[in-house]
């Protein structure tokens, strides 16, 4: 019963590693190269599937639960970010059997990526920050746009 108050952070971390041991141990595919998380925001529930769409573990959040209105993909988001970050730099993920690019995935229930969350490439570890790719952009749109004037 004490899993019930534990917060969202903490029971959705210890479901990860419960995934992180079923894929070090029993992954059934070829080679893993993704690793799905999806949230239903009715039943407050977590899921953790394989990149063959296997679920390899889950959790009811209960703090999650019919939040459809409240629990926007951007609070998700920062919860799982953080919980991912975690693990990485704790090197739980280099107990998997991994195959590079490698990458951690927020996904509707189609399996489609809202966000990615982590990419493992070539023994370095890439994390997506959204406002340095926009900044990105823009610096590459100005360059862009000086480069033609000339």
């Amino acid at each position: 019963m004490e899993e019930v108050h534990k917060n969202p952070s903490s029971l959705i971390k210890n479901t990860f590693l419960q995934a992180i041991d079923v894929l070090s141990k029993d992954y059934k595919g070829s080679s893993l190269t993704d690793i799905f998380i999806t949230v239903d925001k009715e039943s407050g529930e977590v899921a953790f599937y394989d990149d063959e769409e296997n679920k390899v573990a889950e959790i009811v959040v209960f703090d999650w639960v019919n939040k459809i209105d409240e629990l926007n993909d951007e609070s998700i988001i920062s919860v799982l970010l953080e919980v991912t970050e975690q693990l990485d730099n704790e090197e739980m993920f280099s107990s998997l059997d991994i195959y590079k690019p490698f990458s951690v995935n927020y996904a509707d229930d189609s399996f489609e990526v809202i966000e990615e969350l982590l990419l493992i490439n070539e023994d370095s570890t890439l994390k997506f920050d959204n406002d340095l790719m926009e900044k990105f952009d823009k610096e590459f749109d100005d360059f862009l746009d000086k480069l033609l004037k000339e």
